[in-house]
């Protein structure tokens, strides 16, 4: 999903410059392109209301600077570890002809029935490291997990991947599994207990 963000050139180099931004509700940011940083600021409202429609590092923001569009994507954001408040921004310049590296969320879907048996649903693996052409882009990874089973488990080579991507992992590792709880050991225990019981009153 392409999104949209006009920012300004920063010039402000006095002691707590960004601080003063950042009380007039703007938040200090860098442009790196081809290997130049050029400071910017952007409006807080509007960055927070690209976060609130599901911004990503992999999502592909047309980035207005000084009246001209550059495609970019989010490398970096710095938060106060106390507010949560955004500190500080590095957009990264995102060329045809060039790879970007970037982080692909992997987002599960449906309920597994496995857990409506009473199994723990556990995911591993959130995102996936990749190397990609900004057209190849792709916000999220989502996998339907509707039809694992207790003791079912979706393995890195079940994802349906762009063949264009070049993905930096080792081995074929589990990406979510249903494990069985004790809940679940339990209804197993009882169920076969059951199935038994019509052969032991044979006896």
């Amino acid at each position: 999903m392409e999104m949209k963000l006009t920012c300004e050139t920063r010039s402000e180099k006095k002691k707590n410059a960004s601080g003063r931004l950042r009380n007039q509700g703007l938040i200090p940011a860098n442009f790196i392109n081809e290997g130049i940083s050029n400071p910017i600021k952007v409006q807080e409202k509007d960055f927070i209301h690209l976060l609130n429609n599901g911004l990503r590092q992999s999502s592909l923001i047309d980035l207005t600077v000084g009246g001209e569009s550059k495609r970019v994507v989010v490398k970096e954001i710095q938060r106060n570890p106390v507010s949560g408040n955004i500190l500080h921004i590095d957009f990264f310049g995102a060329r045809e002809d060039k790879m970007v590296k970037v982080n692909i969320g992997i987002e599960l879907e449906g309920t597994a029935k496995g857990v409506k048996k009473g199994g723990a649903l556990e995911h591993y693996v959130r995102y996936l490291k990749t190397r990609s052409k900004p057209s190849d882009l792709q916000d999220i990874i989502k996998v339907d997990i509707s039809n694992l089973d207790v003791g079912d488990a979706i393995y890195y080579k079940d994802l349906k991947l762009n063949e264009n991507w070049d993905i930096r992992i080792t081995g074929n590792p589990i990406i979510a599994r249903v494990a069985k709880s004790r809940l679940s050991a339990v209804a197993g225990d009882e169920g076969a207990g059951a199935e038994q019981k019509p052969e032991e009153e044979k006896k």
